[in-house]
């Protein structure tokens, strides 16, 4: 927390209808959700050579990492049955060449943060192979409330919540340009 954070409270932003927003150069998808009792909210940016990725609980921006993966890479399909919680079990599985490299922030569970930024890159890669987009690096801003120590039942249901959140991006709209 620095200074300025310590001695002014930000105040909260205006929450406008989403389709009340004004047109963008840069293409935006946002979501809002409560999970486990939590306000989060998405928002996803595409950009020319990466795609921004913030998933936030206090409105902050959090931790940014870099995911990155070979353009060879083809990403494997989500297992057709597995054992376990179907909703996880549906996930394409994140890949074992993809590179994260920290930009900004020292997360307080750097085994989680790193599990949330893989699979949410994964998922955003998995849209843009759908939709026939070119794949480019993902930067994720982690910005989740601490629920508790380890991968409690909590923590995995937040999880869930996470990526289904991220899989609902269609991928980027093809412009008629």
């Amino acid at each position: 927390m620095s200074l300025l954070e310590e001695s002014f409270e930000a105040p909260a932003p205006a929450l406008a209808p989403l389709s009340a927003a004004p047109p963008t150069p840069i293409q935006t998808f946002q979501l809002r959700r409560e999970i486990g009792g939590l306000p989060t909210e998405l928002v996803l940016q595409t950009f020319d050579d990466r795609i921004f990725v913030v998933v936030t609980q206090s409105g902050k921006v959090g931790c940014l990492t870099q995911a990155s993966l070979p353009p060879v890479h083809q990403l494997l399909a989500p297992p057709a049955s597995a054992p376990g919680d179907a909703k996880l079990a549906a996930l394409p599985p994140p890949p074992a060449s993809i590179a994260l490299t920290p930009l900004l922030g020292s997360p307080p569970d750097a085994a989680l943060h790193d599990l949330y930024v893989s699979q949410i890159a994964t998922l955003v890669w998995w849209a843009l192979q759908l939709v026939h987009a070119p794949r480019r690096a993902v930067v994720v801003g982690l910005a989740l409330k601490r629920i508790g120590e380890g991968v409690t039942d909590e923590e995995r249901a937040r999880f869930g919540g996470v990526m289904d959140m991220v899989a609902a991006w269609p991928g980027p709209q093809q412009s008629s340009r």
